[in-house]
């Protein structure tokens, strides 16, 4: 499962690969400010997840 990270500032979104790498990339996140978690599927269809990682932003 992928996951695509969107920031306010409309820099370029990062993807992470699994469940553990979108956690350890928000951790290290300081000020930067997420607009949008999306889970990507394998047929491309995505789903936003962001209110399920919510507590895990600063």
């Amino acid at each position: 499962m992928r996951y695509r990270i969107e920031y306010a500032d409309g820099r370029c979104c990062n993807f992470a690969n699994s469940r553990k790498d979108l956690l350890d990339w928000l951790k290290l996140l300081k000020d930067e400010q997420i607009v949008d978690i999306r889970k990507i599927y394998k047929s491309g269809v995505t789903d936003l997840v962001l209110d399920s990682y919510r507590r895990y932003l600063k």
